[in-house]
């Protein structure tokens, strides 16, 4: 990739004046793209790492239920990883785009020439798309530290309602009430004994497991979402790899080399079709695994959580 001329260079073998005048300039325009994103990315790479034990740190340290404190830092990172993405993009168009529009308009594309143009903007491209690349693997990096491990508060949830729910009594007669089950809200339970309607009011603790329901639900079905977040990667990877084969046939004139071609095409297009169809399965059995889960999680949100599985199936 960074010998991004020698192609042209090969085609235009001789003096260098056989260049047009232009074509320093896209040399010293390519080289400056290159180091400028080689910084970029020194930047990305500093400020992850930096970040990263920081915000793993915080989320473990902050009581706070909501992880608010968390949250404004973690917000305050991928702002500044989206400035360094914002600048990659901006001098792109500034130095890259502009400059091959700018050279474009003024030679034809039967320019004997062109060919160097065009090689300019693809190497820039590529160049800006491993920049992405990497963008994308930090940015993964960083959202990863917002992965709590709910099963832990989910366990100090249980172990404070097993501690609570026989301490419970009736403001008229002082008779014990066993509570049944973690309510999610305030509710009205009635004495055994007496029969008066006694206010149960949950602790912040037992409030907050309607919040974690769903992400514990998620989290404990994790490998079905990967397998079917696979499957759909499957379908788009085998369509660019059959549409590759094709392109490279296209002047080909082999019958054999063509034959056998068609014929790997041909197995990448079965796959690709199996994909299709699959991906949706296995989208229904993690959804269905899903709230299967967060229904015993949170019983009394069943019939709720049913209707926003139906919806979700829909879509």
């Amino acid at each position: 990739m960074f010998g991004l001329f020698n192609k042209s260079k090969d085609k235009n073998e001789g003096s260098k004046q056989s260049y047009p005048e232009w074509y320093a300039e896209l040399q010293e325009s390519q080289q400056r793209w290159f180091s400028f994103l080689e910084k970029l990315e020194a930047k990305m790479e500093e400020l992850a790492t930096a970040s990263i034990p920081e915000l793993k740190q915080l989320l473990q340290e902050d009581e706070d239920l909501y992880k608010r404190t968390f949250h404004r830092v973690y917000s305050g990172v991928n702002g500044q990883l989206n400035n360094i993405r914002e600048k990659a993009r901006d001098t792109y168009e500034e130095k890259v785009n502009n400059l091959y529009y700018n050279i474009n308009s003024q030679i034809s594309v039967l320019d004997k020439h062109h060919d160097l143009l065009s090689d300019f903007r693809s190497a820039c491209s590529d160049r800006y798309n491993e920049f992405d690349d990497k963008y994308d693997y930090w940015r993964k990096q960083i959202d990863k530290t917002q992965e709590r491990d709910l099963e832990i508060e989910y366990q100090k949830i249980l172990n404070e309602f097993e501690t609570i729910k026989d301490k419970f009594t009736c403001k008229q007669c002082g008779g014990n009430i066993t509570i049944e089950k973690i309510f999610l809200i305030e509710t009205y339970i009635s004495c055994p004994y007496c029969q008066t309607q006694n206010t149960f009011a949950p602790s912040t603790l037992g409030r907050n497991l309607q919040n974690i329901a769903r992400e514990l639900a998620e989290q404990r079905t994790a490998h079905l979402h990967e397998a079917y977040e696979n499957e759909k990667d499957k379908e788009r990877d085998l369509y660019h790899q059959r549409h590759e084969l094709s392109l490279s046939i296209i002047h080909e004139r082999d019958k054999k080399v063509l034959t056998e071609v068609q014929s790997k095409m041909n197995d990448l297009e079965e796959q690709r079709q199996f994909a299709i169809q699959n991906a949706p399965k296995l989208r229904e059995v993690y959804l269905r695994a899903m709230y299967d889960e967060w229904n015993k999680i949170t019983p009394d949100l069943k019939e709720h959580n049913e209707k926003i599985y139906q919806n979700q199936l829909k879509y």
